[in-house]
């Protein structure tokens, strides 16, 4: 989605170059009164484009909402930008944030209760967003082509949505992987040709909002992370349940174990998934590696800046990162202050994250590795 409006953009502010040009050359001709009345439209036009932008994106999100609500499915968040209104656990409506690389907005739902995997509905909540966007986009042309007499703004104001309607409706409905994710396009078609890949996705919908009302990964049924059969690790919809398989032995206890089914999953299936996957696999990694004092993988690891740059641009949002950054503290850096610092800082802060049941998790983690860090330490002083 964030590449559909980098592309929107680019192309505005070159119509705008444009026009700006030709407007310094009517100018000149025509007189300053000419040149700042084209000046001005096209300051119009930018803010109806960016208003047609925005509006658009919550379209989209609005369409997958409605949608996933005709077809039984329920409210969990919905987000633009950072912005997300959440259901909690108690049914209250709440306001927090979160974001995510790649993705402008998010619908995310509860698939409905007491429904087989065989028997979900999946097409019209994941198509909802392309078809709000259709519908708005038409409904824009139509006022455009039948109503007379309408201020220039609003004109422009329905041409960006139609514009950038029909854009968004493409960009999404064709299946493409864009900015490391799968668009609703891909998920349709991964959905239609494999009945894994509809686990897959009612799992991840039942884990999200667990996690999110704060159930461990430990603490959910082991069927939810166990698809049945071999896994397609190029299809998102299975690969990430299967990440988060991994990170649920991690909260079980067992690092070490963690630590080496994230290795076999980078070794042989790292040109299989998708960018965003990829990076969230070897941010998980590296905790287990700084964990198990793999010193050699962690200079290695800590040196990649993409990675290194995922895992701070999330840290604000995403417990799981300052995890992460703190055991990097802790072990490479061996600065026990600033790891402590992180670890206080994320308890000061738990009911601000997104994911209850990940920040309990992550809270236990950096705990443990504090206590076998000390334990360590101690036992070198005895030794010594």
């Amino acid at each position: 989605m964030k590449k559909t409006i980098s592309v929107l953009i680019s192309l505005a502010a070159g119509v705008a170059l444009g026009i700006a040009f030709g407007s310094l050359i009517s100018g000149t001709t025509n007189g300053e009164s000419s040149a700042m009345g084209k000046t001005v439209e096209i300051a119009f036009m930018l803010v109806a484009l960016a208003l047609g932008i925005y509006l658009q994106i919550i379209l989209h999100e609005a369409g997958h909402l409605v949608c996933g609500l005709l077809s039984g499915y329920s409210f969990v968040s919905f987000r633009i930008g950072s912005l997300t209104l959440i259901k909690d656990a108690s049914g209250k409506l709440r306001f927090k944030r979160f974001k995510l690389a790649g993705v402008a907005g998010q619908c995310l739902m509860s698939p409905p209760a007491g429904v087989s995997t065989d028997k979900l509905p999946t097409a019209l909540y994941n198509a909802g967003g392309v078809l709000m966007n259709l519908l708005c986009a038409t409904v824009s042309l139509l006022l455009l082509i039948y109503c007379d007499n309408m201020h220039f703004f609003i004109k422009d104001f329905l041409a960006s949505t139609i514009i950038v309607g029909y854009a968004f409706a493409l960009l999404n409905g064709i299946p493409l992987k864009m900015s490391g994710v799968s668009n609703d396009g891909y998920n349709l078609l991964y959905l239609k040709r494999n009945k894994q890949s509809v686990k897959g996705f009612q799992s991840q919908l039942i884990i999200n909002e667990k996690l999110q009302n704060g159930t461990r990964l430990s603490q959910m049924p082991d069927e939810l992370f166990d698809l049945g059969g071999e896994i397609d690790y190029s299809d998102p919809l299975q690969s990430n349940v299967e990440i988060m398989r991994i990170s649920r032995v991690m909260d079980q206890g067992d690092v070490e174990q963690a630590h080496t089914f994230f290795k076999e999953l980078l070794h042989f299936h790292n040109h299989e998934l998708l960018p965003l996957l990829r990076l969230e696999a070897e941010s998980e990694m590296l905790f287990t590696i700084y964990a198990t004092g793999d010193m050699e993988m962690a200079q290695i690891f800590s040196k990649d800046k993409l990675l290194m740059n995922y895992i701070t641009k999330h840290a604000k949002v995403m417990s799981s990162k300052q995890r992460t950054l703190m055991a990097k503290s802790l072990i490479l850096d061996d600065d026990r202050a600033t790891a402590q610092k992180i670890l206080d800082t994320v308890r000061a802060n738990r009911e601000n994250y997104l994911m209850q049941g990940e920040v309990k998790s992550d809270i236990l983690l950096m705990e443990r590795l504090l206590e076998n860090k000390k334990h360590d330490s101690n036992q070198a002083n005895i030794i010594n």
